[in-house]
Protein backbone atom coordinates (compact mmCIF):
# COMPACT_ATOMS: atom_id res chain seq x y z
CA UNK A 1 0.00 0.00 0.00
CA UNK A 2 1.40 3.40 -0.98
CA UNK A 3 1.64 6.32 1.42
CA UNK A 4 -1.16 8.01 -0.51
CA UNK A 5 -3.42 4.97 -0.09
CA UNK A 6 -2.59 4.80 3.63
CA UNK A 7 -3.61 8.44 4.10
CA UNK A 8 -6.82 7.94 2.13
CA UNK A 9 -7.71 4.85 4.17
CA UNK A 10 -6.92 6.65 7.42
CA UNK A 11 -9.24 9.50 6.45
CA UNK A 12 -12.03 7.22 5.18
CA UNK A 13 -11.91 5.09 8.34
CA UNK A 14 -11.89 7.96 10.82
CA UNK A 15 -14.91 8.15 13.11
CA UNK A 16 -15.56 11.74 12.03
CA UNK A 17 -15.88 10.76 8.36
CA UNK A 18 -18.10 7.77 9.14
CA UNK A 19 -20.43 9.88 11.29
CA UNK A 20 -20.41 12.71 8.73
CA UNK A 21 -21.41 10.35 5.91
CA UNK A 22 -24.20 8.81 8.01
CA UNK A 23 -25.63 12.23 8.86
CA UNK A 24 -25.18 13.40 5.27
CA UNK A 25 -27.32 10.49 4.06
CA UNK A 26 -30.10 11.44 6.48
CA UNK A 27 -29.89 15.06 5.34
CA UNK A 28 -29.88 14.13 1.65
CA UNK A 29 -32.97 11.97 2.16
CA UNK A 30 -34.86 14.95 3.64
CA UNK A 31 -36.43 16.74 0.67
CA UNK A 32 -37.58 19.73 2.73
CA UNK A 33 -34.07 20.30 4.05
CA UNK A 34 -32.53 19.89 0.59
CA UNK A 35 -34.96 22.52 -0.72
CA UNK A 36 -34.00 24.94 2.06
CA UNK A 37 -30.28 24.37 1.41
CA UNK A 38 -30.79 25.08 -2.30
CA UNK A 39 -32.78 28.21 -1.43
CA UNK A 40 -29.95 29.28 0.89
CA UNK A 41 -27.41 28.89 -1.92
CA UNK A 42 -29.58 30.97 -4.26
CA UNK A 43 -30.07 33.72 -1.68
CA UNK A 44 -26.33 33.67 -0.93
CA UNK A 45 -25.57 34.33 -4.61
CA UNK A 46 -28.13 37.14 -4.69
CA UNK A 47 -26.62 38.63 -1.53
CA UNK A 48 -23.12 38.58 -3.01
CA UNK A 49 -24.37 40.16 -6.23
CA UNK A 50 -26.26 42.89 -4.36
CA UNK A 51 -23.13 43.70 -2.34
CA UNK A 52 -20.96 43.78 -5.47
CA UNK A 53 -23.19 46.29 -7.22
CA UNK A 54 -23.63 48.20 -3.95
CA UNK A 55 -27.41 47.86 -3.67
CA UNK A 56 -27.60 48.37 0.09
CA UNK A 57 -31.36 47.86 0.48
CA UNK A 58 -31.26 44.68 -1.60
CA UNK A 59 -28.22 43.45 0.31
CA UNK A 60 -30.02 44.02 3.62
CA UNK A 61 -33.08 42.18 2.31
CA UNK A 62 -31.03 39.20 1.09
CA UNK A 63 -28.98 39.16 4.32
CA UNK A 64 -32.21 38.86 6.33
CA UNK A 65 -33.48 36.08 4.05
CA UNK A 66 -30.11 34.31 4.32
CA UNK A 67 -30.04 34.57 8.12
CA UNK A 68 -33.63 33.31 8.42
CA UNK A 69 -33.01 30.34 6.12
CA UNK A 70 -29.77 29.50 7.91
CA UNK A 71 -31.58 29.55 11.25
CA UNK A 72 -34.24 27.20 9.85
CA UNK A 73 -31.60 24.84 8.48
CA UNK A 74 -29.59 24.84 11.70
CA UNK A 75 -32.77 24.03 13.66
CA UNK A 76 -33.06 20.63 11.95
CA UNK A 77 -32.05 17.68 14.11
CA UNK A 78 -28.49 16.50 13.37
CA UNK A 79 -27.65 19.68 11.45
CA UNK A 80 -25.51 21.14 14.24
CA UNK A 81 -23.62 17.82 14.47
CA UNK A 82 -23.20 17.82 10.69
CA UNK A 83 -21.80 21.35 10.62
CA UNK A 84 -19.51 20.68 13.59
CA UNK A 85 -18.19 17.52 11.93
CA UNK A 86 -17.66 19.45 8.71
CA UNK A 87 -15.46 21.87 10.65
CA UNK A 88 -13.57 19.03 12.35
CA UNK A 89 -12.96 17.28 9.03
CA UNK A 90 -11.72 20.50 7.42
CA UNK A 91 -9.29 20.97 10.31
CA UNK A 92 -8.11 17.36 9.98
CA UNK A 93 -7.50 17.77 6.24
CA UNK A 94 -5.64 21.05 6.80
CA UNK A 95 -3.46 19.37 9.44
CA UNK A 96 -2.66 16.51 7.06
CA UNK A 97 -1.81 19.00 4.31
CA UNK A 98 0.52 20.87 6.69
CA UNK A 99 2.24 17.62 7.72
CA UNK A 100 2.79 16.70 4.08
CA UNK A 101 4.01 20.20 3.23
CA UNK A 102 6.40 20.24 6.21
CA UNK A 103 7.72 16.80 5.22
CA UNK A 104 8.36 17.93 1.66
CA UNK A 105 10.02 21.16 2.82
CA UNK A 106 12.23 19.28 5.30
CA UNK A 107 13.21 16.81 2.60
CA UNK A 108 14.07 19.60 0.15
CA UNK A 109 15.99 21.62 2.74
CA UNK A 110 18.08 18.64 3.87
CA UNK A 111 19.54 18.13 0.40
Amino acid sequence: MTEKQKIIEMIKNSEEIKRYKAIEKVINDNQDLKLKINQLKTVQKQLVNAKEIQKEKSAEHFQKLYDDLLDEIEAYPLMSDYLALQGDINEMIQAIAEIIEDGINNELNSK
